[in-house]
């Protein structure tokens, strides 16, 4: 036995509406299944590992005991953190257009160390621009060695740019 949620008058444990009050006494995820294999799809989309297919390519090897899959990891695209950070100050739009998904490697002195990655500021030529690049680093292993002030070398996926922060995501600290 078990006592009803609104009225609390006892009631048999497996009753899904009280006898005296007809007050539904299931979960709300049972009373709403249509909105709770909608809750559980978002989270599982939001959770789930997300690889950049577009910057990943894979070759097969056909081998005698089947098939063998080995990634081969596209080369970056080489550029002065500079020119990228002026791309960016000239014109955002058309930077994002050219840049985003984009692999690439470049090198910056660290102006910022986190929990979320690396940032680097004054890298644009221009005196006062406000572009700085922000790093969301892999593996924050990584981290550990690297100090403010030290000029290191980097690779990752461009993202956009917001509030003048060009975004970064997947680096690699190369050394």
């Amino acid at each position: 036995m078990k006592k009803c949620k609104s009225c609390q008058s006892m009631i048999d444990d497996k009753a899904k509406k009280c006898p005296k009050c007809q007050a539904d006494q299931r979960n709300w995820f049972a009373k709403h299944p249509v909105i709770t294999v909608i809750l559980i799809i978002v989270a599982i989309s939001i959770f789930s590992p997300k690889g950049n297919k577009s910057n990943t390519t894979t070759s097969t090897n056909k081998a005698s005991t089947g098939t063998v899959k080995e990634e081969v990891k596209p080369t970056p695209i080489e550029i002065t953190a500079r020119a990228f950070a002026d791309d960016f100050d000239e014109n955002q739009v058309a930077a994002e257009a050219k840049w985003s998904g984009k692999l690439v490697k470049f090198s910056a002195k660290i102006t910022n160390i986190t929990d979320y990655g690396i940032s680097f500021s004054s890298v644009a030529s221009k005196e006062f621009s406000m572009a700085q690049i922000s790093c969301r680093v892999k593996d924050k292993q990584q981290l550990m060695d690297i100090k403010n002030g030290q000029t290191i070398t980097v690779s990752g996926i461009v993202g956009t740019q917001s509030i003048g922060v060009i975004g970064i995501n997947d680096c690699e600290i190369i050394k």
